[in-house]
């Protein structure tokens, strides 16, 4: 009976530790879904900023206007963003190798959701059915490129 209970306890712990790795797997892709839905949320920021700033400057030029502090101002926003940005694919990057430390938790409702005029209840169900693609971290000047085509038609 002994080799039984040793069984059993040995069924018991592969149960316990398979459902611990499901567990896991599960935050993890939570966690890198909602990062890819806040990329979403800032690459549709980026883009009014740019059209902020086309706007800015052709009306400036055609008026003789000088409208550098604005287009200066528009260009830092648009700094951080992208500074975001990369911070978000290297936090992916490290959530999938396993070595994501969370600094401290970001207070979305006030830190986030106020600067990029967001709402967190939206992003979060975004990315509980947000599917995973594959997705290699690009290079900062690679990440600009590629993530911010923006289409003027």
């Amino acid at each position: 009976m002994s080799e039984f209970d040793d069984f059993i306890r040995g069924i018991g712990s592969d149960i316990k530790n398979a459902a611990e790795q499901v567990g896991k797997k599960a935050e993890e892709t939570f966690e890198i879904s909602k990062r890819r839905a806040e990329k979403m949320k800032i690459k549709g920021h980026i883009q009014s900023l740019y059209q902020q700033l086309g706007e800015l400057t052709y009306g400036g030029l055609k008026n003789g206007d000088d409208v550098s502090e604005e287009t200066s101002a528009l260009i830092n926003q648009l700094d951080e963003a992208f500074a975001r940005v990369e911070k978000l694919f290297e936090e992916i990057s490290a959530i999938k190798n396993g070595t994501f430390v969370r600094e401290e938790e970001m207070d979305w409702d006030e830190e986030y959701a106020e600067e990029y005029d967001v709402d967190v209840e939206e992003i979060i169900e975004e990315a509980k059915a947000f599917e995973e693609p594959s997705e290699e971290v690009p290079s900062e000047e690679t990440a600009k490129s590629q993530e911010f085509d923006i289409n003027i038609d």
